[in-house]
């Protein structure tokens, strides 16, 4: 498929329309009715033969492989299921039995609460510390010999500032601790490398650039090297090697298989796999080049009343474009009488998500002219 038939596999909006919210949630592809209308098909024919007769047990690890190569990662190193939360806590905790003489998680003040919640639960429990820095410039001198995990959103839902996964990685293992990413608001929009980067866990949602539709099904990284090593941290029914022989004791899957906990999410696997199907028909550098050239004419074109909150460096910028303005949620909401979707965060931001997938120049060029006029009433 060419670039150019990409935004073709997707449904529009109503008519007139510019939705610039990528970043909470992307398109639909026009493939997911048709493939949610062959589920229930399966379901009224097939009731409980579906978990034999479909291929509805085989979407964690199938679904992850067609994730990969969007994180840059390999094949048999991604699982889908469960939400972005729910992986991180999996993550954090598989880390922290690979260094338990070790007594801190380090990350920043700034990433998203959710996230937070997370590991400041773990770290209670394990009667850990959890060590955050106000400034992502503070990060590399933070980490240090107590430092079990670094834990980082690879792009800051704020500001879009995207670390440098390479290089953080690299110092966090030059120093003995372990790298955990959240990859939600970056991946299928720029490069995340977590192959390349050597990262050794990651997890995302699904939702965002990835389309995979509201609510989509999360997703585990874990590095090739370090997936016999490790015992999982939720021992569930999906992850056994058997899962049915019914066995009494636990029996760990072998490789990335052995991180799937309950049941699938099946008609949520079939959504994501809709738009993850897209992405596998194009040429993935190509996407995130694309994409940079449209954040890039957004900046450039974006009116001088609002001043850049993400960096302006492409190399530095996540998946959407944050800029300042005093009245951000103001501004928002005369953005939506003119037909404008986008989202604004307190106290003075306000994003626009964009998907190198159905995105296009003349979209980018007329969102300028109507936050122009946005900004003349909302001040």
């Amino acid at each position: 498929m060419e670039k150019r038939n990409a935004a073709a596999q997707f449904a529009a909006g109503p008519r007139g329309w510019l939705y610039f919210d990528a970043n909470s949630i992307g398109a639909m592809p026009k493939a997911a009715p048709t493939r949610m209308a062959r589920l229930l098909a399966q379901w009224r024919r097939l009731r409980r033969r579906g978990w034999s007769d479909a291929d509805w047990l085989d979407a964690p690890r199938r679904l992850g492989d067609k994730l990969a190569p969007v994180i840059g990662a390999r094949r048999g190193s991604v699982v889908v299921g469960d939400s972005a939360s729910v992986n991180l806590h999996k993550a954090l905790t598989l880390a922290l039995q690979l260094r338990p003489r070790r007594a801190e998680i380090l990350s920043e003040s700034g990433t998203f609460p959710t996230d937070l919640y997370v590991a400041e639960k773990i770290a209670r429990d394990l009667g850990l510390k959890l060590k955050l820095v106000e400034n992502p410039a503070q990060i590399e001198s933070a980490i240090g010999s107590r430092t079990a995990v670094v834990y980082l959103s690879h792009t800051d839902y704020r500001s879009a500032y995207r670390h440098d996964l390479r290089a953080i990685t690299r110092l966090a293992h030059a120093r003995g601790a372990l790298t955990v990413w959240d990859l939600s608001h970056s991946a299928g929009a720029v490069p995340t490398e977590v192959g390349a980067g050597q990262a050794d866990f990651a997890v995302g949602c699904g939702y965002k650039y990835l389309c995979g539709g509201p609510g989509a099904p999360g997703y585990l990284y874990v590095a090739p090297r370090l997936q016999s090593k490790l015992e999982p941290a939720i021992q569930g029914w999906f992850g056994h090697a058997a899962p049915m022989e019914f066995e009494a004791r636990f029996r760990p899957a072998r490789g990335i298989q052995r991180h799937v906990v309950g049941t699938p999410a099946v008609s949520g696997n079939v959504l994501f796999e809709a738009a993850l199907d897209v992405f596998s028909k194009m040429r993935i550098s190509g996407l995130f080049a694309r994409h940079a050239a449209l954040s890039q004419l957004l900046i450039n074109l974006a009116p001088e009343e609002l001043g850049l909150a993400s960096p302006l460096d492409p190399r530095r910028r996540g998946g959407f474009v944050a800029f300042r303005c005093r009245d951000a949620k103001k501004l928002v909401a005369e953005l939506e009488r003119r037909r404008v979707v986008a989202s604004s965060r307190p106290p003075d931001i306000v994003r626009f998500g964009l998907s190198p997938l159905y995105h296009r120049e003349a979209d980018v060029r007329e969102l300028a002219r109507r936050l122009k006029n946005a900004l003349s009433v909302a001040g």
